[in-house]
């Protein structure tokens, strides 16, 4: 009997050692996954506001262009004027003339705007990127930290489970069945010493006649209060 509980034991150890490591790092994916969000958001962003401040400079540059246009046409119809003899054709090109001017200065505002814009984009995306450099870079640092620990943790997982495998091989079957079943439902440790008539591990009183089959050591006895199999104290 005390030779099956140390296979038990030792298979124990192996178990609590992962379920150590596993609540450790049981939360790195989330967080890794978090900053690769923050990251992604953040790259997103400074790509976006490059895109705009390249959209309102190519409108800016379109705006250019129409003023220049208008200004071509504009002068090409004032020569023209000095050639007309018609007063109503003069009239005419006179109110062309002064359409164009009124759209230029509508283009000429809208313009400014953009230009307004524009400065007000770059400003923004150069404090995105002071911003990114200073705070968002080093999260990479940490990403690669963070996996690199993720790696070794689950080398070890690997490690302790070869190592309990072996061990299960040696471990006394009806006893291995029992502590697997209970630790399909309880963590780690399932093994747990009395202190007198109390469970060390829910400190709740165990019953004379639970306890005497404790100290007999013929079977596996389990507390009635957390299903732990109940060993006497070593000590």
């Amino acid at each position: 009997m005390i030779e099956k509980i140390k296979a038990l034991l030792d298979i124990q150890n192996i178990d609590v050692e992962i379920s150590k490591i596993s609540n450790e790092f049981k939360e790195m994916p989330e967080k890794i996954s978090f900053i690769n969000n923050r990251i992604e958001t953040e790259e997103n962003k400074m790509q976006n506001l490059s895109l705009k401040v390249a959209e309102l400079e190519g409108m800016s540059k379109d705006f250019q262009n129409n003023v220049a246009d208008i200004e071509e046409k504009v002068k090409l119809i004032e020569d023209k004027l000095f050639s007309i003899n018609s007063a109503k054709e003069f009239e005419a090109l006179q109110k062309e003339t002064g359409d164009l001017k009124r759209k230029k200065i509508e283009i000429e505002d809208n313009q400014l705007k953009t230009m307004e814009d524009i400065e007000r984009y770059k400003k923004d995306s150069e404090q995105t990127k002071t911003k990114f450099e200073e705070e968002i870079l080093p999260m990479k640092d940490e990403i690669g930290g963070l996996e690199e620990s993720l790696g070794k943790s689950k080398e070890e997982i690997a490690a302790l489970n070869k190592k309990r495998l072996d061990l299960s091989k040696e471990a006394d079957k009806d006893f291995l069945k029992i502590y697997e079943r209970l630790i399909t439902n309880n963590n780690p440790p399932i093994i747990s010493e009395t202190k007198g008539e109390v469970c060390g591990h829910c400190n709740m009183k165990i019953p004379p006649q639970v306890y005497i089959k404790v100290l007999q050591e013929e079977e596996l006895v389990l507390a009635p209060c957390c299903k732990k199999i109940l060993i006497p104290s070593s000590t």
